[in-house]
């Protein structure tokens, strides 16, 4: 696993989950009261998109444009993961759905533009050649 990856993602995880967070306090959304634990839910919800796009590396879409795969796999990683925040709410806002594929979009392509997977040595065991063995017949 690729720690720098893991750390970039989780720590754009919380960023836009407090960003998220304070948007939420400021918007009057009809029918939902804002409260401590809507808020926790939702910086949890963004963080949870950051762990999962960091341990996603190998998730392989596209395999000509690693920065195009990336994008298409943050933006399904943070639609999926978003649906959480939805479904309890009859649907009635698609809102952060449509912020969770855009911050998916951002958080994979910036940890894979800076923490790139690292390359892997693999060393093979080849058997020696065996001659023929010296002996008695």
């Amino acid at each position: 696993m690729n720690m720098m990856r893991l750390s970039i993602s989780l720590l754009l995880g919380l960023a836009f989950g407090l960003f998220c967070a304070y948007g939420t306090m400021n918007v009057n959304i009809p029918g939902l009261a804002i409260t401590a634990w809507i808020l926790l839910a939702t910086v949890y919800n963004r963080i949870l998109i950051g762990f999962f796009i960091g341990v996603v590396e190998d998730v392989v879409l596209i395999r000509q444009h690693e920065l195009l795969n990336a994008a298409l796999r943050g933006g399904l990683m943070g639609f999926i993961i978003s649906l959480a925040m939805v479904i309890p709410s009859s649907w009635s806002s698609l809102v952060p759905i449509l912020f969770g594929i855009a911050y998916g979009i951002v958080i994979d392509v910036a940890a894979t533009k800076f923490a790139p997977p690292k390359e892997v040595v693999c060393y093979s065991a080849k058997p020696k050649a065996v001659g023929k063995m010296k002996g008695k017949k």
